[in-house]
């Protein structure tokens, strides 16, 4: 690994710009390291009601308030401690040491602490009866966090405060920055939110996660630290994934100590029929899978997932299924928006005066309902405000409609740049290097009337706000947040001409993932083709290439998004088109190609042989596998011959039911024992229930079904006592190690101290967000 590898020393006194992250998240991150140094219950009290305290330790369960954390930060990184820093407390001092509250008393500061200052301000408590004073500042707060993995998880947002080197060892700062190499200047504005503990717990508990929110609650973010939490465990690999897809080329389930994050699971912008389907299969691994260890943390919009769980039905992940491991992302406490929004605009790149400007009008924003921590992290990124007045209306018309203004912003960028937003756009929001000359970015060129070697020179001129750059140097333009792409969804909308020319223009692929018939149900954020456009949008998607991919985007597409007309004309344009092949599901009613075959049926553009073909598919599937999914819809059953219903009843009468405990039998044969026992026969108790609605259980039948019934149950009994057996064989630590971020479920309450005799005036947490005084402290 020589000359692969750039080795440095590095000191415990490396530095974390603690001066930088505001007097509130500094109370929140001293309380955290307490906990996890001392191993003590510390609780933390509210502003203006702390009587001195900014926190206490607790001397035991049930026990009284026994040790006194007082805050002290400042805004200036080069500030050192001095002695008369103290004098403003002393007074409380005095009031505690009276209650019995201050024998231990911890004085914590952001700034430097040189050991003469350190002494005499022993000294002096010790001379107002305090028995143990300590006073521990920045040296002893990094080398701490430096110290633990576990710490850095409770606080991840101080892997944003220095070099990410100075934390992690050369190998894992390597993995970490390739895998955040967008993310790593946000960590420091991040803020471990209750849906962020409990998404630790759900991947201690379940070893998976599903977070649910609205575009901009944050998943993405909190994917992102937990990714880079996963990566400091030894031997642990962290893949980032695009879609189920790429989950099959990117595991084994016999591999061990993966953690795998799938951004937009279920689809970015609108559901992919094409990726539900997947991961219908995809989950039955996954069961084993995190037997071995492997972690798994899926985000999507609450919407598309919504959609997309009935379609998934038992086929689910058991604790998304039951909601054990799905986590709501928006769900915010005020405490928690407050602070999102005052590291946005702290650390964001406004200036110091417009910060001031919009001080007073903070805490105001922070109360909107349907608060979202992606727009608050745009109001503080200039790119994002030009135009937006500094007042409490502006400021929160900004927070409540965040896509009006996005819209507004993008259409003022000039035409060159919004021409670089539309190619990432069209590309399906991935333009690599390939994409730069093809047709699509010749379309939208000409459409905007500019010269693509402009838009390529001044594409970097967007980087960080709204695209991102995946590698350095030729890599592939991203947009940060799909809300981008929801934005141009929403201006095009609005430009007939405009989404006419792309439907000429872009490629077929993605008007097949992208956009739906006028008159269809709506796709939330999903373009519109106009009934007008049928006829080009079916030329150009009739002549996609005859790939197994595309072949089943393009079939899903004509079966549930097309308009009536619109597949008419494609199915004209391309007669043979319904011959084509493509990956097939194990549930008929599921399978793409035959949804679109039995529409086409009742539309009358089926030709016979492929109805025949269709109809000889779904017999097999009855009466060889007993798979019985279509059953109960009409559509299938119109592509059986006529009398074909009847036939297939006795056919299912008199070799299906009878064959169905071999069939049971091989199941169980076959079966992983590290998934879910019952999803083996869900096809059996589905088929059961269907033979019932057409009608052909007889009392014979009856009993077959009930041997059927006694013979799963002994079957799944089987397979958990195989299942017990392999885990008792398995040696002690070889399966569940704990993570190094295993304890970040503990957190400190929220607890109201004993008032103090007189309140001080509520400071605001947003008091130093312009860092106006640099020090300025508690």
């Amino acid at each position: 690994m020589a000359g692969t590898m750039r080795v440095r020393a590095e000191g415990p006194w490396s530095d974390l710009a603690l001066h930088t992250i505001g007097w509130k998240a500094f109370q929140d991150l001293c309380a955290q390291v307490c906990e996890e140094v001392l191993r003590r219950p510390v609780q933390v009290y509210r502003e203006a009601q702390d009587g001195g305290q900014d926190a206490v330790f607790l001397s035991g369960p049930g026990g009284g308030h026994d040790a006194t954390i007082q805050c002290k930060h400042s805004a200036d990184g080069r500030r050192r401690l001095r002695v008369g820093d103290i004098a403003a407390e002393l007074a409380s001092v005095d009031r505690l040491v009276a209650l019995g509250q201050a024998k231990t008393y911890i004085l914590m500061t952001s700034m430097g602490v040189d050991a003469p200052v350190a002494c005499a301000i022993r000294a002096r408590l010790r001379a107002r009866g305090v028995a143990r004073p300590h006073v521990l500042g920045r040296e002893w707060l990094i080398r701490s966090i430096r110290a633990r993995a576990r710490l850095r998880a409770l606080v991840p947002q101080v892997y944003g405060l220095g070099d990410l080197g100075a934390i992690l060892d050369e190998r894992m700062a390597a993995q970490s920055r390739a895998l955040l190499e967008q993310w790593l200047p946000k960590l420091r504005s991040y803020v471990p939110t209750e849906a962020h503990r409990r998404a630790v717990h759900a991947l201690n508990e379940h070893g998976a996660v599903l977070l649910l929110g609205n575009p901009s609650a944050g998943k993405s973010t909190i994917g992102a630290i937990l990714s880079a939490m996963a990566s400091e465990e030894a031997g642990c690999t962290v893949l980032h994934l695009t879609g189920p897809r790429e989950l099959g080329d990117g595991w084994n389930p016999n591999d061990r100590k993966r953690f795998f994050w799938i951004d937009d699971a279920f689809g970015p912008n609108v559901m992919r029929d094409e990726y539900v389907q997947d991961w219908s299969s995809a989950f039955r691994k996954i069961e084993a899978a995190l037997s071995h260890g492997n972690r798994f943390l899926l985000t999507s919009r609450r919407h598309i997932y919504q959609r997309a769980k009935p379609l998934l039905g038992q086929r689910n992940l058991a604790a998304f299924v039951d909601g054990r491991a799905v986590v709501d992302v928006g769900a915010l406490t005020g405490a928690e928006r407050a602070q999102i929004l005052y590291n946005h605009v702290a650390f964001g790149g406004q200036a110091p005066a417009w910060k001031a400007s919009v001080k007073p009008c903070l805490d105001a924003v922070a109360e909107v309902d349907g608060f979202l921590p992606g727009v608050a992290e745009r109001l503080g990124d200039p790119a994002f405000t030009r135009g937006l007045r500094p007042t409490v209306e502006g400021l929160l018309r900004f927070m409540r409609e965040p896509r009006e203004h996005l819209v507004e912003t993008i259409g003022s960028l000039g035409d060159t740049l919004r021409a670089a937003l539309m190619l990432v756009y069209v590309h399906q929001g991935r333009l690599s290097a390939d994409g730069w000359d093809d047709d699509t970015s010749r379309a939208v060129a000409d459409l905007l009337g500019v010269r693509l070697a402009d838009v390529r020179n001044r594409i970097a001129e967007l980087a960080g706000s709204f695209v991102v750059e995946r590698s350095a140097g030729g890599g592939t333009w991203t947009f940060p947040h799909p809300t981008i792409g929801d934005a141009l969804t929403e201006i095009l909308r609005g430009q007939a001409h405009m989404v006419a020319a792309l439907l000429r223009g872009i490629a077929p692929e993605n008007i097949l993932s992208g956009f739906v018939s006028e008159g269809m149900p709506a796709a939330r954020d999903a373009g519109i083709i106009p009934a007008s456009m049928n006829d080009v949008v079916a030329a150009r998607i009739a002549g996609v290439e005859d790939r197994q991919d595309t072949n089943r985007s393009l079939f899903l597409f004509l079966a549930r998004r097309a308009s009536d007309d619109l597949l008419a004309r494609v199915v004209a344009a391309d007669p043979g088109l319904l011959d084509r092949a493509t990956w097939r599901t194990e549930r008929a009613a599921d399978d793409p190609w035959l949804n679109l075959v039995a529409r086409a049926h009742r539309l009358r553009l089926l030709p016979e042989t492929v109805r025949a073909r269709a109809a000889a598919e779904l017999a097999a599937a009855a009466v060889d596998g007993f798979e019985l999914s279509f059953l109960p819809d009409p559509g299938f059953l119109a592509l059986l011959p006529p009398g074909g219903l009847v036939a297939l009843g006795l056919e299912l009468r008199t070799r299906a039911l009878p064959a169905v405990a071999g069939l049971i039998r091989q199941a169980a044969a076959t079966a992983d024992p590290e998934e879910d026992p019952d999803r083996n026969f869900e096809r059996f108790e589905e088929g059961f229930g269907a033979l019932a609605d057409i009608g052909v259980l007889d009392d014979g039948a009856e009993e077959l079904i009930e041997e059927a019934r006694d013979l799963m149950a002994e079957a799944v009994h089987d397979l958990v006592q195989r299942r017990r057996e392999r885990h008792a064989l398995t040696e002690p630590g070889d399966e569940e190690e704990e993570w190094a971020f295993a304890s970040a479920t503990t957190i400190p309450e929220i607890a109201a101290a004993p008032p103090p005799p007189r309140e001080r005036p509520r400071r605001s947490i947003f008091s130093d967000v312009d860092r106006t005084d640099p020090t300025d402290g508690r």
